[in-house]
């Protein structure tokens, strides 16, 4: 690709802008209830779009497929490192089974991303509603957020989600039906 001009900038921030909530959504749902005070969505997020823009000359947001595998393997890619640098700065045994539940939490979420879809068009359109599903996550209530990615991109149970939240099972239930319900309501009105 080279050098950029000043519209072909002007399109490539606007690509990283269109990922920006798709990516907070991801990290979000790649950080394990055990390292949430410790690492930030958002600076895993801001830390990818630098490294993109780093990378401006080389990469095409135009072809979406794989602008966006690029921008999800950074963004583990910088998640790891985060918790690499945790570990360094703490050697305790409960950081490093944090670690193994972190592998669990990519392999999840790379199966809710990946597809079968045997054309480049089945995969430009999936990859669409999964963009549109991550970026319309984001406009949720915080807690209705965090239990739909808890119990659906990180996989764990009722029960776990509720803890987590500091909810009564049957409320947690509740949380996570109005958030499904507000979720389809979302991406409705956004294909209008």
């Amino acid at each position: 690709m080279g050098q950029l001009n000043n519209e072909e900038k002007s399109d490539f921030e606007g690509a990283l802008e269109r990922f920006r909530p798709v990516l907070v959504t991801i990290a979000q749902a790649m950080i394990s209830p055990a390292y949430r005070g410790d690492i930030e969505a958002s600076d895993l997020v801001q830390q990818t779009l630098l490294e993109a823009h780093a990378g401006a000359g080389v990469l095409d947001p135009l072809d979406e497929g794989p602008f966006f595998g690029w921008l999800r393997k950074a963004l583990q890619n910088n998640m790891l490192d985060a918790v690499k640098r945790l570990n360094t700065q703490k050697h305790d045994v409960s950081r490093r089974v944090r670690e193994s539940e972190l592998e669990e939490s990519f392999a999840r979420l790379e199966q809710v991303l990946a597809g079968d879809e045997t054309s480049p068009s089945q995969l430009a359109s999936r990859n669409e509603q999964i963009a549109t599903m991550l970026s319309s996550l984001q406009e949720l209530p915080d807690k209705q957020r965090m239990a739909v990615i808890m119990k659906h991109l990180q996989g764990l149970s009722l029960k776990e989600v509720a803890t987590s939240l500091d909810l009564s099972e049957s409320a947690a239930a509740g949380l996570l039906y109005r958030g499904r319900q507000n979720l389809i309501h979302r991406m409705g009105t956004q294909d209008e």
